[in-house]
């Protein structure tokens, strides 16, 4: 039984170091503007073990308000005046018109998702529908090809490509999981090459 002491002690110190260091630690938190997403400077970060600081976005009902509470004290901020978030699974936001769109892509344009309820079967299920921007200032719209056909009336070889590969605007979301791209993001890069 003395054999089996010394590993047990050295697993446990491990397993201690493990759940403290900082890589495991994840923390959420606002970004206030675009320039802290760029920066990755969030405001009123908070990791999930502290309760002190706590981020309550209201989300049902398409809530405008964000609640923040720092150090025990509590405030709210609306949601058109702050850029988005950083939620504890690394995955950032965007809001826009009081909704949330998570932020996929910003190679070229900006590529957003939700999630929305669409009547299948006996009843509503979660689906996963795309969305995209022009750049950071432009408006978030549904990722269709007439959506995109406006925002990017000028790149017309884009808009050619866009209309050959896709017949239909459910496959605009598309991933190439050979290339690790969406293949939207592929066809604008291919069309930005001299």
């Amino acid at each position: 039984m003395k054999k089996f002491k010394l590993p047990v002690i050295i697993i446990i110190m491990t397993l201690g170091f493990i759940k403290n260091s900082p890589a495991q630690t994840h923390l959420s938190g606002l970004y206030l503007t675009y320039n802290d997403f760029i920066h990755h400077k969030l405001s009123y970060s908070s990791d999930s073990d502290n309760q002190k600081n706590k981020i309550v976005l209201h989300e049902f009902f398409g809530g405008d308000k964000v609640t923040v509470t720092s150090n025990g004290k509590k405030q709210m901020l609306l949601k058109s005046q702050i850029f988005g978030y950083r939620d504890k699974h690394n995955h950032d936001y965007r809001f826009y018109g009081n909704k949330t769109y998570q932020i996929i892509d910003t190679a070229g344009f900006y590529l957003y998702s939700n999630e929305k309820l669409v009547q299948q079967g006996k009843g509503p299920k979660p689906t996963r529908a795309f969305y995209f921007s022009a750049d950071v200032n432009a408006s978030v719209l549904p990722l269709t090809e007439d959506y995109l056909a406006t925002a990017f009336v000028k790149n017309n070889k884009f808009r050619y490509l866009v209309g050959a590969q896709f017949r239909s605007d459910d496959q605009l979301g598309a991933y190439d999981n050979l290339i690790h791209e969406f293949k939207i993001k592929e066809l604008y890069m291919e069309s930005t090459k001299e």
